[in-house]
């Protein structure tokens, strides 16, 4: 509910591709606007990114890269009505992102629960960290055929996962109001500024891998003022600041597939900064692997970090037959 919710295949600092960008990217272009028609809702946008160049190296990446195959339907120039949207010019040029955009996670999830709930596909209920088979059984009123963890960074603070890496980062957001903010694109210069419409943008966001409370900052808030305000010199006021935690792994790949020892208990997570990306392609190969019998990914595979286990014995109290 916090999310910025974008996607972009492009990792600037190099400029190279985004892991599996080109797989990821073809999947939610069918998924989410298929989503939508089934949820008659409207969540997903398009909506290229502005990028404004952060040094001679990354400009002169860019002009390397968006010539090569493979990175030509993502990178361009931007045309002359956007190079000049802000102040002052940058010095090192500005470049265009496409096939990138975002999601309205707070309509996704609201939508979906919506549709699951009139379905009489889901339950809601609170449950421990590491429910018992009483606890589950009672919620579904019967034995659970399988269990998949999908907790985000809860799933890090379960005795079933604390023998994989995962390494939390907290996130902070701010939603500003503007009438002299002309931007129908995402900008982004090492921070994003997302326009929502009706003169709100969404401005972010901060990363701290210490602090791993809810609570937004002080602290937070001045370093996006202050990014802002570099690019920026119009009249805002902040209307909204809020604060996550992203479910981020040390290898920085996905936490994916069937627990070592307990039988039918499965993990999706460490999606990190990338899940709305990365989700539905993921997603999929998950459920392939369960109904299916197909291999996962071992870059996604929980599998890689089994030799961890006797290191640190996760405390199971889920009592399979």
């Amino acid at each position: 509910m916090v999310a910025a919710g974008l996607w972009n295949p492009i990792v600037f600092r190099r400029i190279n591709k985004s892991w599996m960008a080109d797989e990821f990217i073809e999947e939610l272009e069918t998924f989410y606007p298929n989503a939508e028609k089934i949820l008659e809702s409207h969540f997903y946008i398009e909506r290229p990114v502005h990028r404004v160049h952060g040094s001679k190296q990354e400009r002169d990446k860019w002009f390397e890269k968006n010539k090569l195959p493979g990175f030509e339907p993502y990178l361009f120039e931007p045309t002359s009505a956007h190079a000049t949207a802000v102040e002052p010019n940058p010095e090192f040029g500005q470049g265009e992102v496409r096939h990138a955009g975002y999601l309205d996670t707070p309509e996704f999830l609201s939508s979906s629960r919506r549709y699951f709930v009139e379905q009489e596909m889901l339950r809601e209920a609170e449950l421990s960290l590491a429910p018992s088979l009483t606890e589950l059984e009672s919620l579904i009123g019967q034995k659970p055929a399988r269990i998949i963890d999908c907790r985000g960074s809860k799933s890090a603070e379960s005795p079933w996962w604390s023998y994989l890496p995962f390494g939390l980062t907290k996130g902070e957001v701010l939603t500003i109001k503007s009438e002299q903010l002309n931007l129908d694109r995402t900008f982004n210069a090492g921070f994003f500024l997302l326009p929502l419409g009706d003169n709100l943008f969404k401005l972010g966001a901060t990363f701290s891998w210490k602090d791993k409370s809810l609570q937004p900052t002080e602290a937070g808030k001045q370093e996006l003022i202050e990014k802002f305000e570099k690019y920026f010199s119009v009249d805002y006021e902040i209307v909204d600041h809020r604060a996550g935690i992203r479910p981020t792994v040390q290898d920085r790949r996905p936490l994916i597939g069937c627990h070592p020892v307990i039988r039918d208990l499965y993990l999706f997570n460490g999606l990190g900064t990338k899940g709305v990306m990365l989700a539905p392609f993921l997603s999929r190969e998950f459920v392939q692997s369960i109904i299916e019998d197909k291999p996962l990914s071992p870059e996604v595979d929980i599998k890689r970090f089994e030799k961890y286990l006797g290191e640190n014995e996760p405390q199971i109290n889920y009592p399979h037959p």
